[in-house]
């Protein structure tokens, strides 16, 4: 059995509650909630449990193992531990999260920021983790997955500047919005726009088979590193940002661009990566380009508004990286339950289209945000099925 099989599991698990806390908040926007309930903890809780416990810790496994020897890898305890305490505060973090967000907890005399002070810690294990992974005995040849992963983990220690950023000004006495919001943003930019997308890249060429490193596949990860840190004012309001920022931003995007379309031209040239769940992952991935094409053009499209973020970040992390993930994980488990997955993903992505202020009016179906809600907690039938998959095969 893998040795990190448990891990995965947990990590299925958090991504289970998390989509249940998905739908949790589309029937609040309907029905009553419990007074105890506030909207942006129920977004935070899930926002944050899919950050720490979905994206982080399989990705992680999966960089382990491309860079273990001959099914050997080193300080194999030591990475379990690290990825067992992140997934446990990660878990620890959802409800504190859940009930109060960022506010603070009475105990005792004292009021503390629990969900941030776990946060905290949460980073932490991400220095532990990369400390082990540069302690891992280096291939005598590089490949191009070895070296898209090694952005990857750089981007993803960089994205913590962001959030360390964030807690360091809520003590000075500086009272800016911009400072505030544009390190939020900067997080959230190289987080998802490096780290996730550079890490699952990373992996799919090592699916696909990573060919030899050469001095000219710096395309294939640089602008993406470099870009990730230039698009956060892109999340803004456009009555925040000066010039500056936002020709920045449009150079940043035009380096994610050229990146990215090089490394989808690149793998699906490969033609070994098919089936449903793959031409799904490049479908996405087309639909990711079409929406960054549109943040540079001047076709009046803000990237920070509410609805398109929310419908980015879904095609991204629920879409293209999520149904990767799976079909990575669990290449064995009977197909028509990862169809049944990405097609509840889809769903969800069009669902998300619909009210993203981009959606036809005459097209609106009547009861659309009640359909909305149900549509939100399909994913949540076939992850479990994955789920209890898991344990299936763990005592074969």
């Amino acid at each position: 059995m893998n040795p990190f099989h448990r891990l995965w599991q947990l990590s299925l698990f958090s991504f289970i509650l998390a989509a249940i806390t998905g739908f949790l908040y589309r029937y609040g926007m309907l029905y009553p909630l419990p007074e105890i309930f506030h909207f942006a903890n129920i977004r935070h809780a899930h926002s944050h449990l899919m950050f720490f416990n979905w994206i982080c810790p399989p990705l992680m496994i999966l960089m382990i193992q491309h860079l273990s020897k001959n099914g050997e890898i080193k300080y194999i305890n030591s990475f379990k531990w690290c990825l067992s305490v992140m997934i446990f505060l990660g878990l620890l973090s959802y409800p504190f999260f859940l009930f109060y967000g960022y506010q603070s907890v009475a105990i005792g005399s004292a009021n503390l920021p629990l969900a941030a002070i776990i946060s905290g810690l949460v980073m932490i294990a991400w220095y532990w983790f990369a400390w082990l992974y540069y302690k891992i005995e280096k291939r005598d040849s590089e490949s191009v997955t070895h070296i898209i992963v090694d952005g990857a983990l750089l981007t993803l220690l960089i994205s913590s500047l962001g959030a360390w950023g964030v807690s360091i000004f809520q003590f000075t006495p500086i009272d800016s919005p911009l400072i505030s919001s544009a390190m939020t943003h900067f997080f959230l930019s190289v987080f998802t726009e490096g780290w996730t997308v550079l890490g699952i890249l990373g992996m799919i060429w090592a699916k696909a088979g990573s060919v030899e490193f050469k001095p000219g596949a710096g395309w294939l990860w640089m602008p993406i590193l470099f870009g990730s840190m230039m698009i956060f004012p892109f999340s803004l309001s456009q009555s925040l940002i000066t010039p500056a920022m936002l020709y920045t931003a449009y150079a940043g995007m035009i380096l994610i661009i050229v990146s990215f379309s090089l490394n989808i031209y690149l793998l699906i040239k490969q033609k070994v990566l098919n089936g449903f769940m793959w031409y799904t992952v490049f479908f996405l991935a087309g639909f990711i380009l079409l929406f960054k094409f549109a943040a540079v053009l001047p076709v009046d499209i803000w990237p920070g508004e509410h609805g398109l973020r929310v419908l980015y970040l879904h095609v991204l992390l629920l879409g293209f990286f999520s149904v990767a993930l799976i079909e990575l994980f669990q290449p064995k488990t009977a197909r028509w339950i990862k169809a049944g997955f990405t097609i509840s993903a889809l769903l969800v992505i069009f669902s998300l289209f619909m009210i993203s202020g981009y959606w036809p009016q005459a097209l609106i179906p009547p009861n659309l945000f009640f359909w909305i809600m149900v549509v939100a907690g399909l994913p949540v039938i076939p992850a479990a099925l994955l789920w209890f998959d898991t344990f299936k095969k763990s005592y074969k």
